[in-house]
């Protein structure tokens, strides 16, 4: 059996690869979606979603074709908010990577520079069966929420 670091350090290299690789491009799923597909070794990590405000979608993780992780997630940024810039100050709290409690995606906290934008992510679980909430708040007032579900799948077949 895999162990869950293995699981939690493949889940990291690929959120990281789809975060900060310029050359990494989803693709569209022909289905309404898109869909981002990666392989290295004998790990294959699929991500695909759909909408654009709100959106959902789904993780899975496969190891020697067999999968072994899946989380799904929803969210959304608020009306009137430039959901690029959302998205560009999020990317950069997901390149930090899970801190404290957290076992997915971004850190506890993140503060930009400036001190204007504020990134959280409560996380309960871990890598076995996780559930998270990050939240995007500007000057106090939240403007992003995302709910994400997840664990390890196929222990016992």
């Amino acid at each position: 059996m895999i162990k869950p670091e293995e699981i939690q350090k493949q889940l990291r290299h690929f959120n990281l690869l789809g975060y900060t690789d310029p050359s990494v491009k989803y693709t569209d799923n022909k289905r309404g979606g898109k869909i981002l597909t990666l392989e290295q070794d004998e790990w294959k990590y699929e991500d695909e979603f759909y909408g654009g405000e709100p959106y959902s979608g789904n993780e899975t993780l496969w190891y020697k074709s067999k999968d072994v992780f899946r989380c799904v997630y929803w969210g959304k940024v608020i009306d009137g908010v430039n959901f690029s810039d959302i998205y560009n100050f999020l990317r950069k709290a997901l390149k930090i990577g899970p801190t404290g409690s957290c076992v997915h995606r971004g850190p506890e906290c993140f503060t930009s520079a400036d001190g204007e934008s504020t990134y959280t992510n409560t996380c309960a679980g871990t890598v076995e069966e996780f559930v998270q909430t990050e939240r995007i708040y500007i000057k106090d007032r939240e403007v992003y929420l995302a709910h994400f579900i997840g664990g390890r799948i196929n222990n016992k077949n």
